[in-house]
């Protein structure tokens, strides 16, 4: 294997496959990328048995041939080699790459590339081309509340479907860890396509993935899914993400239907008031109280070790005075997912759920359970 390639090409290559390639594991393997030459295109794959993102780039005349290199030691190489000067890699015997740039040589140990696990298929059928921009917003709004919690599999991805089996335009977003949950909605042409009755689970980092992918740039993302994976394309990056074989709870029977107890606050003003008061929240639970009376709302936050904050905002409410405590992080991901310039509190009493909306847009919505604050 021998090509030529510019220093700033092959940055940008093994920058888009990072994310996936495992730094610690069980196999090595998976800290590598599979770099391969053939009929002059360059292919850079990273895996971690479970998401695989593969870069291609056009090189020129080279001598085909593939191996498979450290992924993080060569994009640490190729950023410290000199701007003005293209990069040439050359494998030798013994799984080893030589990588020259004008006055610079290095001399990279690799793995066989046999080593490197075997490329899944691409979904059979017409893929469904969705405008990036928003799928970046739905991920957005949602991916923070999936589950972290490896053992709450059914927990640990982003439910996807199709809202409206006739119109088939919608396509809906929704992540739960059991203590928050958030949906959101956008219009995306006829994602039928690829899901019709069928519901996906995918993985959180699956989704950021395909997220980081709709951000590269103006322009669409092709989707299509097999039984087993999600793929996403766009430009010269394609994404495969294994889908998860769980049953996602029924998010319907959650949303609460007795909260008649509204709130209406400046978007701007409760999310900033979140964030200062949130420095003195106590570091495990981060929590917060919100007290409503009159025409005010107080937000405060006690920590025992260190002392307290409290702030003031104007709110729309002429309910009964009440105090309620949250995950005050929580809530901050809960109005982040709000672009208006209002946000609706509907609640039931101090230790129901409650509800987070835009005030006039009818695509998002989130819910958090309250917690007892003493």
């Amino acid at each position: 294997m021998n090509f030529t390639v510019e220093r700033d090409q092959l940055i940008d290559v093994l920058t888009g496959i990072q994310g996936v390639a495992e730094r610690r594991h069980t196999m090595p393997v998976l800290s590598h990328a599979l770099i391969t030459v053939a009929g002059g295109n360059l292919s850079v794959v990273s895996s971690d048995l479970e998401i695989v993102v593969r870069c291609v780039q056009a090189v020129g005349k080279g001598e085909p041939g593939a191996i498979a290199l450290p992924a993080r030691k060569l994009l640490d190489i190729s950023k410290v080699l000199p701007k003005e000067s293209p990069v040439t890699l050359t494998a030798r015997e013994g799984n080893y790459v030589e990588i020259s740039s004008g006055r610079s040589h290095f001399r990279l140990a690799g793995l066989p590339p046999q080593e490197f696990p075997e490329m899944p298929e691409k979904p059979a059928g017409k893929p469904v081309s969705i405008d990036g921009e928003v799928f970046r917003k739905l991920a957005e709004r949602v991916v923070s509340f999936a589950s972290s919690d490896e053992t709450r599999y059914n927990l640990a991805g982003v439910l996807m479907e199709r809202t409206d089996p006739k119109a088939g335009a919608m396509l809906r977003m929704v992540a739960t860890d059991g203590h928050r949950l958030a949906m959101a909605d956008g219009e995306v042409g006829d994602i039928g396509g690829i899901l019709a009755s069928r519901k996906v689970l995918v993985p959180k980092k699956g989704v950021l993935e395909i997220r980081k992918l709709a951000e590269s740039g103006p322009g669409s993302i092709e989707l299509s899914a097999s039984e087993k994976f999600l793929f996403a394309a766009k430009g010269d990056t394609e994404v495969w993400v294994r889908l998860l074989d769980a049953e996602f709870p029924d998010y319907r029977q959650v949303i609460p239907k007795e909260n008649l107890l509204t709130a209406t606050v400046e978007r701007d003003t409760f999310a900033e008031v979140l964030r200062r008061v949130g420095v003195m929240a106590p570091d495990k639970v981060h929590s917060v109280k919100l007290s409503f009376s009159g025409k005010q709302l107080e937000v405060s936050s006690t920590s025992p070790d260190q002392g307290e904050a409290r702030d003031l905002l104007e709110a729309e409410y002429e309910g009964p005075a009440m105090k309620i405590g949250f995950n005050g992080r929580y809530l901050q991901d809960a109005v982040g997912g709000i672009t208006e310039g209002k946000v609706v509190l509907q609640m039931k009493d101090e230790v129901s759920q409650v509800i987070l909306r835009p005030e006039k847009d009818a695509s998002y919505l989130a819910i958090v359970m309250p917690m007892r604050i003493f």
